[in-house]
């Protein structure tokens, strides 16, 4: 039988797509990691499953490389409403996940939007495992982090340059530290201008990716937080750069916008596990 999936990325961040709305797939911790696997298996960031919604358009389930199930992804976000989009002509989608609705949209000039939603600052709704007012790694010198939650957890540090930055080295000590019961993803930031800030991310579960989306969302308001920048500006990530806006005059949702692209189309079934 067929297990056709989707390979796609948005800025590098790249995804194996599957319809189960379609297609019966049975996934688990260990085919997730076959599947994520860059030499065993197709190799992805996350495996995206798309499944029925009672209200939505489709509701997602996001798995890291590692197994792990994430709350949210900006990035696959785009991604699906980018699929969704030219399956049938609409304006607006909306994209159930565990952490809640998101309402993507398809700009003029072929990038998706999706709104993020509210960032929340309260430790417990990071979460934290006590209330810190700074949070310091001074080993690596990585000092006045700020922890926030854009429908999952992340930690922001801000340094002159990021250029040296071992990021695969500092990435698995902090995303593992008791401070974060549920793991955090991790973002190391420079400052170009008000409107531009270069980032270097570690994601939770899935470890040195080419972007983040929900990353760079934390990186903006986190610096817009801090009066480093404005309310909207170019986040630069290795991959590529997003457009974040945080609304913080109006609904104070955070709006992220980029492109997002197909690798291309495969079939499971050929990798020889029961998936």
């Amino acid at each position: 039988m067929r297990k056709p999936f989707i390979k796609m990325h948005g800025l590098g961040n790249d995804f194996v797509i599957l319809d189960s709305r379609k297609h019966k797939f049975s996934l688990n911790n260990e085919s997730i990691k076959i599947i994520s696997n860059r030499r065993f298996g197709v190799g992805c960031d996350q495996v995206i499953e798309l499944m029925e919604s009672e209200k939505e358009d489709v509701f997602i389930k996001i798995y890291n490389a590692d197994g792990s199930e994430a709350e949210a992804c900006g990035n696959a976000t785009r991604c699906v409403a980018g699929l969704l989009f030219a399956s049938e002509p609409k304006k607006e989608v909306s994209i159930e996940t565990v952490a809640g609705v998101l309402k993507a949209e398809s700009e003029k000039n072929g990038f998706i939007k999706v709104n993020m939603g509210e960032p929340k600052f309260f430790w417990k709704d990071i979460p934290l495992k006590k209330d810190v007012k700074e949070i310091n790694f001074e080993n690596y010198s990585l000092r006045n982090g700020v922890a926030v939650n854009v429908g999952n957890p992340h930690v922001v540090f801000f340094m002159k340059s990021i250029d040296s930055i071992d990021i695969e080295k500092i990435g698995p000590i902090i995303e593992n530290d008791e401070l974060f019961p549920n793991k955090v993803n991790l973002e190391i930031c420079e400052i170009i201008n008000e409107n531009k800030i270069k980032v270097v991310v570690w994601e939770r579960g899935a470890g040195k990716t080419l972007a983040c989306g929900s990353g760079a969302c934390a990186a903006l308001v986190v610096a817009h937080k801090s009066n480093l920048t404005n309310s909207e500006a170019e986040i630069i990530l290795n991959g590529g750069s997003l457009n974040i806006n945080w609304n913080v005059d109006t609904d104070n949702n955070v709006i992220m916008s980029g492109p997002i692209a197909v690798s291309y189309l495969g079939d499971l079934s050929t990798l020889g596990v029961n998936i």
